[in-house]
C-alpha cells in the first residue's frame, strides 16, 4: 500500500505502541487507516479527533492537546490501549473490532479493516 510520508510516520509509531503494549500492530494499523486514513489531525463530523477518533469525556483533555498538534504519541497510546483492552475482554481481532466501531456500521467496518490488514501485512 503506497502511502504519504506522514502516513508512514504514523504507521509506525502506531506500529512502535502496539508491540509494547502487545497488540497486532496489524491490527491497530488497520482499525486507524480505517478511522482516519492515519491522518493524525482528522476531525470527524462529531468531533472525533485524531488517528484512532477516540471520543468521551475521559478524553477531553487529550482531544484539547490534540487540537494544538502537538501530541499524537498520547492519540496513539490511547488508541491502542483501548484496541488491547477490546482485544482482552473480546477474546478476537474481529469480535474486539466490532466493538470499536458504531454498530450500525459493524460488517463494513470490520470488513474494511480486515482489508487494509491484508494489504499491510503484504506490504
Amino acid at each position: 500500500m503506497n502511502l504519504i510520508p506522514k502516513q508512514t510516520d504514523t504507521k509506525a509509531k502506531i506500529e512502535a505502541v502496539a508491540k509494547v503494549l502487545g497488540v497486532d500492530p496489524l491490527w491497530a494499523v488497520a482499525v486507524a487507516m480505517t478511522e482516519s486514513s492515519l491522518g493524525v489531525y482528522q476531525k470527524s463530523p462529531t468531533g472525533c479527533l485524531g488517528v484512532f477518533q477516540m471520543s468521551s469525556i475521559a478524553m477531553k483533555d487529550l482531544h484539547q492537546e490534540m487540537a494544538k498538534g502537538d501530541d499524537d504519541w498520547a492519540d496513539i497510546a490511547c488508541g491502542v490501549a483501548f484496541l488491547r483492552l477490546l482485544l482482552k475482554r473480546h477474546k478476537t481481532i474481529r469480535a474486539a473490532t466490532e466493538k470499536f466501531c458504531d454498530p450500525k456500521d459493524r460488517d463494513f467496518y470490520v470488513s474494511r479493516v480486515i482489508n487494509y490488514m491484508g494489504a499491510f501485512g503484504d506490504s
